[in-house]
């Protein structure tokens, strides 16, 4: 009978969410364009899921996102083949595999648009929410640093920030906890949390301060080129977000049931945490799901450029890099152009599928659109 009642409680408390997750796979399912996205996305999905079984790395292989190279052939001659049943995409110059590249690279695009988007997404909700909620000399601050850094062509400060960064950088560990947890104090200061919130923080800091003292840690973080790409395009990337997140919070942060919050004598982190970021968060997240395919694009670019990942590297603009050669030769040009096309079509259904996604998202998840 217990076992009944709590049931029945479980099913009525969870009746809203169920008819909420209903409504919205009805709208998906009503967008035609919205659908083909999100199979888009679950293809790829499954293409990087299943690559070690699509396509397995070769014995001996230094990692398995070094593109496999077939000698046999390569003896014979260093220009690209045409697709067979021995390459079914065929082979670039110097014989590496492009089906290889091209599935391996498809965790290399997620790794890529994920990773940006989401470091950017959490810089640009904190710097924007604070600046907009508190206003004054802060807001003045954050906003012109990021006007800054917005004010720099996106991909030209991408590609100076790519050859900038050093090959292996020596990181204090110990004092890179104490200014985390510091900037992390200041903040909760600032948001008003619960008293034992801070004091973990605080209690972090301290023994962050006392490993200075006693055992400082310190390790040589090594890059790689493609780490190069993935932090370039995030620092030049989150001023966007944070813009956006402010217009936002600027547009709530005076609504009724805001200053009802404050009334009722909830903080600053609690007023932020319940009532501003739900009711804001929706546009940045629209805006993050059509970044990850223009993410995509930029580090394909730089590439193409020849500043992007290693030569060797399961990277499709990589793969595209490595046909230059052959789109500048009309006379060949047609012969080779599965060099460039193949990938060429990953990376195109890779953003369309992202952008389409996207827009299925603005019609669930944002509020003045949802119930039209």
């Amino acid at each position: 009978m217990n076992v009944r009642s709590s049931f029945e409680e479980l099913k009525v408390s969870m009746g809203p969410r169920v008819k909420e997750w209903k409504f919205m796979f009805l709208r998906i399912r009503k967008n035609p364009l919205a659908l083909a996205g999100l199979v888009i996305i679950l293809f790829f999905a499954a293409v990087g899921m299943l690559a070690p079984v699509l396509a397995p790395p070769p014995p001996g292989s230094l990692g398995v996102f070094k593109i496999p190279k077939d000698m046999e052939i390569n003896v014979l001659t260093p220009n690209p083949t045409p697709p067979t049943l021995r390459h079914i995409f065929g082979t670039t110059d110097q014989q590496y595999d492009l089906y290889y590249a091209c599935i391996w690279g498809t965790l290399t695009a997620f790794r890529t648009g994920l990773t940006v988007v989401g470091i950017s997404l959490i810089i640009g909700l904190l710097v924007g929410t604070l600046a907009a909620y508190y206003g004054g000399m802060l807001d003045e601050v954050l906003m012109r640093f990021t006007d800054i850094i917005i004010a720099f062509p996106g991909l030209i400060l991408a590609m100076a920030l790519v050859i900038a960064f050093p090959g292996k950088i020596p990181i204090n560990l110990s004092m890179l906890f104490v200014v985390i947890f510091t900037l992390v104090s200041f903040v909760l200061l600032a948001l008003r949390p619960s008293k034992k919130l801070l004091l973990v923080v605080q209690a972090l800091l301290i023994l962050s301060l006392l490993s200075i003292l006693y055992y400082p840690l310190s390790l040589d973080l090594t890059l790689s080129r493609l780490d190069k790409v993935l932090i370039s395009i995030t620092l030049v990337g989150w001023p966007g977000y944070t813009r956006v997140i402010r217009g936002e919070v600027l547009r709530v942060k005076n609504e009724d049931y805001v200053e009802a919050s404050r009334a009722s004598g909830s903080t600053d982190f609690g007023t932020i945490l319940k009532h501003i970021w739900p009711n804001t968060v929706y546009p940045i997240l629209i805006v993050a799901t059509l970044d990850i395919g223009s993410i995509v694009l930029s580090a394909a670019a730089l590439s193409f450029l020849g500043i992007g990942a290693e030569p060797d590297f399961a990277d499709w603009g990589q793969i595209i890099q490595r046909s230059r050669a052959w789109m500048s030769r009309p006379e060949q040009l047609i012969g080779n152009m599965h060099t460039f096309l193949i990938p060429g079509m990953f990376i195109t259904s890779f953003v369309m599928g992202w952008n389409l996604l996207g827009d299925a998202l603005r019609d669930v998840l944002d509020p003045t659109l949802r119930r039209r």
